[in-house]
């Protein structure tokens, strides 16, 4: 079983007020996630710069895109105008356009997956100062990637006709034609997916597109962090033999959280004929199946919500992202520069019910007991 938990608290004192306090944020947490899983609504739609074809989220909330080599960054939030911030030194991008932008969780770092270059087969991940825009590129095969924490960045990849993986790129390495990149999951059987880390650091990937299986396409997986971290130090964890199936949707990439711990992803399998939509797995259904409670049912929309902005094409492969700060979700076809906005307007302060009310009276008890105690000891001393 996969804890999506923190380590419990080792220490005794004020364990009462630690607690309830726990309480409140866990019920607090949840009311806002089953909310915002309901009230992403269409929100209008805007048009990239010219070439953008990837783009991510800064931590202030400005949208940061790119256009070959070309960085453009929104000059305000929400503003939908882009400035050109510079170019990608030394870049060498496929013609069809990068394969990924990341913005690290400070904010401070962007890293690019370079598609294969202009070659198709020299794939280089290249790791740059936001500002600046000076840094290195790495030699390191990829399809995706997510950043870890502001250091490393985890990567799907694989080779045609072989299983693929996951490795754990170390972008402070001092050779970038051999950077520290340990295999941290292997034999997925199929192509390349989406990849994500839970608030718990727990490990979320997918199988892209099912070929020697027994895995199919879609497959989403979760393995948790003490399971793929101890990987660095010995063998990858075997996907098709373990981690946990969370659920079966599209082709399991383009995968995140939204701050409400809701699941997006998106893709699409052309063969089956699932695709033409994006998807947003409700929070609570995800823990249960983190937690060995059986796999998401894709078809319940109560569970996983579907999004078609674009209702005029039967064939769209959507990828998805999610920005914070605006609480929006954002999807674009992926041969279309026009992103679809779906946004969870902020929630007021959720009401006391019953049980929260009883909730509160407990802490006061406990609160009170505590000062109680504390008072009777300085007098006794």
């Amino acid at each position: 079983m996969i804890t999506t938990l923190g380590e419990r608290p080792r220490r005794r004192q004020g364990r009462c007020l630690v607690f309830v306090w726990a309480l409140l944020a866990c019920g607090i947490a949840r009311v806002r996630a089953e909310t915002a899983f309901n009230d992403y609504a269409a929100a209008g739609s805007f048009a990239l710069p010219v070439g953008v074809r990837v783009f991510d989220v800064l931590a202030d909330g400005r949208i940061i895109g790119l256009a070959d080599d070309e960085v453009y960054v929104e000059t305000a939030v929400g503003s939908r105008v882009f400035a050109v911030q510079g170019m990608l030194p030394n870049a060498d991008i496929a013609g069809f356009g990068p394969a990924f932008l990341r913005v690290s969780p400070n904010g401070g770092t962007l890293a690019v997956g370079n598609n294969g270059g202009s070659s198709l087969a020299d794939f280089d991940i290249g790791v740059f100062d936001t500002l600046s825009l000076s840094g290195t590129w790495f030699r390191v095969n990829h399809f995706d990637a997510e950043w870890y924490d502001n250091r490393h960045l985890a990567v799907t990849a694989g080779d045609f006709g072989n299983p693929s993986f996951v490795t754990l790129l170390d972008t402070q390495s001092s050779d970038p034609l051999n950077p520290t990149n340990p295999m941290i999951v292997a034999n997925i059987g199929g192509a390349s997916a989406g990849i994500t880390f839970d608030t718990a650091g727990n490990l979320y990937t997918g199988n892209g597109f099912g070929t020697s299986g027994p895995s199919d396409t879609g497959a989403l997986k979760v393995f948790g962090q003490a399971a793929w971290q101890a990987a660095l130090q010995g063998s990858p964890l075997d996907f098709e033999n373990s981690g946990v199936l969370v659920i079966d949707l599209l082709s399991a990439s383009y995968l995140g959280f939204d701050p409400e711990a809701n699941l997006y992803l998106g893709g699409g399998d052309f063969i089956s004929g699932e695709l033409d939509f994006g998807a947003l797995v409700r929070s609570s259904a995800v823990v249960q199946a983190v937690q060995g409670g059986g796999l998401v049912d894709p078809d319940d929309p109560a569970l996983v919500r579907r999004f078609d902005p674009d209702t005029a094409n039967d064939s769209n492969f959507y990828t998805v992202n999610h920005n914070a700060v605006t609480r929006e979700l954002y999807f674009q076809d992926s041969s279309a520069q026009t992103v679809h906005v779906f946004e969870a307007p902020p929630k007021p302060a959720p009401a006391v019910s019953s049980r929260g009310l009883i909730t509160i009276i407990v802490a006061i008890v406990c609160i009170g007991s505590g000062l109680i105690q504390v008072r009777r000891r300085n007098m006794l001393s």
